[in-house]
């Protein structure tokens, strides 16, 4: 008795928790990329800016942005200022072309967002990432955040202006481009081979016949997961390491940390090369075995 009212709990907690009153924005078969191309007209017209939420309804942190943006000071913000599109990714396999028009190859968590000026495009590349804890944010910090980005322009300081800091971006976008590739490729197997097994099982995980195969499936997931918590970290830390590398690099010739000093810095053509991370000993399934799905 004690066992079958346990597995009643466990059935019913996560679609309570799940129930939290919290907005579910996101619609599987919209037109992003339409919706996307009539806001950016729309912003150019109206001198806004265009945010794009990549996210779904199952993920917890999705719905705790979108009950920010409903809050009314938030609300008077995003009306004033911006176009909202709310991009459905799936299990992070769905419309992830849109993010790579804007030169970022994967999303590593949902939500991702992007905020997007009809001329300057992304102007917040550095903490397009950070939303995965939306849901915890305090509300006036996530305000905060979007009235600093209405108006806000991309740069930086002396070292970011640097042509020795954008030839170590450049590395690091290389490096994102082809591991993130890999990444959204891996996201994509993993859906699909989850849609197989569902097919053939009927979603019946605990079953003697399809237990050990859902296993196999669940312990890749993880996989994954932890794979894509661990670039989001390696991406950060990288351009950390970059503005650290050059700013000790002036400091160490002796050159002032100020715009003369960023011009004679660049004269001497400083060779500056960042340690990326290495990713050889991971191997997923349809990497190793040739997997068809």
């Amino acid at each position: 008795m004690i066992r079958y009212l346990l597995l009643f709990w466990l059935a019913f907690i996560p679609a309570a928790l799940a129930d939290d009153g919290h907005p579910e924005p996101f619609v599987a078969e919209a037109d992003a990329r339409a919706e996307m191309a009539a806001a950016l007209e729309r912003a150019a017209v109206d001198d806004k800016r265009v945010i794009l939420v990549f996210g779904a309804n199952w993920c917890h942190d999705s719905r705790g942005l979108a009950d920010h943006f409903r809050q009314e000071d938030l609300q008077a913000v995003l009306a004033e200022h911006y176009e909202v599109i709310w991009i459905d990714v799936g299990w992070r396999h769905r419309n992830l072309d849109i993010a790579r028009d804007y030169g970022v190859p994967t999303i590593y968590g949902t939500p991702t967002v992007l905020i997007v000026d009809p001329e300057l495009g992304l102007i917040n590349r550095g903490t397009m990432h950070s939303w995965h804890t939306a849901y915890s944010r305090e509300h006036d910090v996530v305000v905060r955040y979007f009235r600093q980005f209405a108006f806000s322009t991309p740069g930086g300081g002396v070292v970011e202006n640097t042509a020795a800091y954008a030839a170590l971006v450049a590395d690091i976008e290389a490096w994102e481009a082809r591991e993130g590739a890999r990444l959204t490729a891996a996201y994509i197997q993993s859906r699909r081979w989850r849609e197989s097994l569902d097919a053939e099982y009927g979603r019946r995980e605990s079953d003697i016949s399809s237990a050990e195969f859902y296993r196999a499936y669940n312990a890749v997931e993880a996989q994954i997961d932890q794979h894509r918590g661990r670039m989001r970290q390696d991406r950060s830390d990288l351009y950390t390491e970059a503005r650290r590398a050059v700013r000790n690099a002036m400091l160490d010739a002796g050159i002032s940390l100020s715009p003369a000093g960023a011009q004679e810095f660049d004269a001497t053509d400083p060779e500056i090369v960042l340690d990326f991370p290495d990713y050889s000993g991971l191997a997923f399934p349809w990497e190793s075995e040739g997997w068809t799905l």
